[in-house]
């Protein structure tokens, strides 16, 4: 078969790619979202819903991060000047209120992503937590979520038919892929791997003494 007869589909540009990216992160973190807004109508208890915020609000900087990474590296780079001109405006206005929140890179890489060290010192030493400019509370998640929200309609409205493809390509390579996915572990494998470990730690701890401190 040659190149040009190829399905359409098949024919997926570095542009297309880009476009699925940021259609995945965006109905990922609308997931997440919604999760998090669902959580007091099954009475869960407070201290859990603390924990899953906590989680949710750490995992969705993460999200936000990668949605701009691939925006600003990847997407907008890949736009011709006319294009470029008709989306600027769109992000301008997006941007001014993703501003309110400056530092959800930088909690991202420091705290969330990494291991709470910047430039070999710890970040609570260094730098107070509460400090960080980023969502505190669901409502301001949700703004962050909807400026996502709309620019990802925009982009999807330039480019009606990348997202399909790009499926469309992914599920046809699949069908042809010989890779077969390891079945996950049972509960019974799972209890059986743990009982084992914590055996063994304790084995080693009733063998060995814990040296001063310095």
């Amino acid at each position: 078969m040659e190149v040009t007869d190829l399905p359409n589909y098949h024919r997926i540009t570095p542009l297309d790619e880009s476009v699925h990216i940021l259609n995945v992160i965006n109905n990922n973190i609308i997931r997440y979202h919604r999760a998090l807004c669902s959580l007091p109508d099954y009475h869960v208890d407070p201290n859990i819903v603390i924990s899953i915020n906590t989680m949710s609000f750490e995992n969705g900087c993460m999200l936000v991060t990668s949605y701009l990474d691939e925006y600003h590296g990847h997407f907008t780079r890949l736009l011709n000047e006319q294009q470029k001109k008709y989306i600027a405006p769109y992000f301008k206005r997006i941007k001014s209120v993703l501003n309110l929140f400056p530092d959800i890179k930088e909690f991202r890489n420091q705290v969330v992503a990494h291991n709470l060290r910047v430039k070999n010192k710890s970040v609570p030493t260094n730098k107070s937590l509460n400090s960080f400019l980023v969502p505190q509370t669901i409502i301001e998640f949700s703004l962050v979520i909807e400026c996502i929200k709309y620019i990802t309609t925009i982009i999807n409205r330039m480019f009606p038919t990348a997202m399909e493809k790009v499926v469309m390509y992914v599920s046809d390579m699949a069908k042809k892929s010989n890779v077969v996915m390891k079945p996950p572990l049972t509960p019974a494998d799972a209890e059986k791997i743990l009982v084992e470990l914590i055996r063994d730690l304790d084995k080693i701890t009733n063998n060995e003494r814990i040296p001063n401190e310095r």
